[in-house]
């Protein structure tokens, strides 16, 4: 409704007022010429409408500023719902179909259990990370080159016709041996690493001595030429009488308070070269860092853990801080069946992060399943943490440490897949099938 609308109806509605008709017949009765005066309360009255068209044509300006026209206002009734009628036989079809799939479980439960108990769900899941004999000829050398079948139109070079073998190899064969060139290791460094020599505790003393003496030889001898100031004598309160004599016994309160000065000069200028020479915050950052960091740009040091169970959040922590903090790459891979860690970085970093895996970290102490620590004698699956394998890469394969959780295998090996190292998973997968299937063999 628009401004111009809204006026025009409240025009209409007081013209129909009773008190404008009383006002409309004192004008009408009143001489020509005059007006005739309004009562009181029709001047009241005639104010208040006054005010309320006012107040009302003010409204509307605001309320049309901020209105859509577009939506439309919901009631607050209720919507009437309507009967919803269900076909007959509709819950006996759910019924059923809920029957058939807990059969089908239970029957997969049996044939899956049964496979274990021969052996052969061990080998199903080792066959599916075993490369097929195609792909291995296909990697390998092959019978004949593709150029060479089309020019000789044969399968292998032996359906070649020739002169016997003995014959053919006795002009090349000679008993001279062949030795080829030596050539220099991908991963052997372009300098010659030596061991740093450590001296010992005593002979660290002996040249810091023999140090001193250089130094303080040379000052003397600057001093006896002229070319630096003697120093004042180190006076303390134990050597006060000894250095000053005569003057301390004269004036022993100014001698006391002369001595208490130099000693606090003395303090001042210790405090401030100490000051000096400590690092600041982004010196001791970068002095950690540099600590921690390893030159891998000849050879990566790559080692590869299975565990059992992450599920214990302040192992994960360890494994995945730790890992961060020596500023190594790799993943965790967090798996129902298995969880794979690979790391990647210098040799020190290996060694600390190899330290932790194996000894720091108490895995034995958690039973699977559990969220404390249980005792040693408590019965029940104890977790535990193996390396699997560890040894030399050329380059780095991941660019940071992350953590993922995969719900199927094929997840799980897509993954390091996609960073080139699939043979980490199956070494990890085969190895944890192998496992299970002597767990499950009888014992005689």
């Amino acid at each position: 409704m628009d401004k111009k609308t809204r006026m025009e109806q409240l025009k209409a509605k007081l013209a129909k007022a009773p008190v404008l008709a009383k006002l409309d017949a004192l004008v009408a009765n009143a001489p020509a010429g005059v007006m005739a005066p309004l009562p009181e309360a029709v001047q009241q009255v005639e104010k208040k409408v006054q005010q309320q068209i006012t107040k009302e044509a003010k409204e509307p300006e605001k309320l049309i500023e901020y209105l859509d026209p577009r939506i439309s206002a919901k009631t607050a009734d209720r919507r009437r719902r309507g009967f919803n009628f269900h076909e007959k036989g509709e819950f006996e079809k759910l019924a059923n179909k809920q029957r058939a799939m807990a059969k089908l479980e239970r029957l997969q439960n049996e044939v899956s259990s049964a496979a274990q108990s021969t052996g052969i769900s061990s080998a199903v899941k080792l066959a599916m990370v075993t490369p097929s004999g195609t792909a291995k000829i296909e990697n390998g050398v092959p019978d004949i080159e593709w150029w060479d079948m089309l020019v000789l139109d044969k399968v292998n070079y032996d359906e070649i016709p020739g002169e016997d073998d003995v014959e053919r190899y006795s002009q090349t064969i000679s008993e001279l041996v062949e030795h080829p060139i030596s050539m220099r290791a991908p991963t052997e460094p372009l300098t010659q690493q030596y061991l740093k020599v450590y001296l010992t505790t005593k002979e660290k003393k002996k040249i810091r001595r023999q140090n001193r003496k250089e130094v303080l030889k040379e000052k003397t001898e600057k001093i006896r030429l002229g070319l630096e100031k003697a120093p004042e004598p180190k006076v303390k309160i134990s050597n006060l009488m000894r250095v000053l004599g005569n003057d301390a016994i004269q004036d022993p309160t100014k001698m006391e308070a002369h001595v208490r000065k130099q000693m606090a000069e003395r303090l001042k200028k210790h405090e401030t070269l100490n000051a000096e020479r400590k690092l600041t915050e982004d010196q001791k950052r970068a002095k950690k860092t540099k600590k921690l960091s390893e030159d891998t740009s000849i050879a990566v040091n790559v080692a590869v853990y299975r565990v059992k169970s992450l599920a214990a959040l302040n192992k994960k922590f360890k494994v995945e801080t730790n890992a961060k903090q020596l500023q190594m790459t790799g993943a965790v891979m967090m798996h129902k069946a298995q969880n794979v860690v690979v790391v990647e970085g210098g040799p020190k970093q290996q060694k600390f992060y190899k330290n932790l895996m194996l000894n720091r970290i108490k895995w034995a102490d958690e039973i699977i399943g559990q969220k404390k620590e249980a005792e040693k004698d408590a019965p029940g699956e104890r977790n535990l943490c193996e390396m699997i394998w560890e040894g030399q890469v050329k380059r780095r394969n991941f660019r940071d440490f992350t953590v993922h959780t995969a719900t199927l295998e094929k997840q799980a090996r897509e993954f390091f897949e996609k960073h080139g190292v699939a043979q980490y998973w199956d070494l990890c997968y085969s190895t944890t099938v192998l496992l299970e299937g002597q767990d499950i063999l009888p014992t005689a």
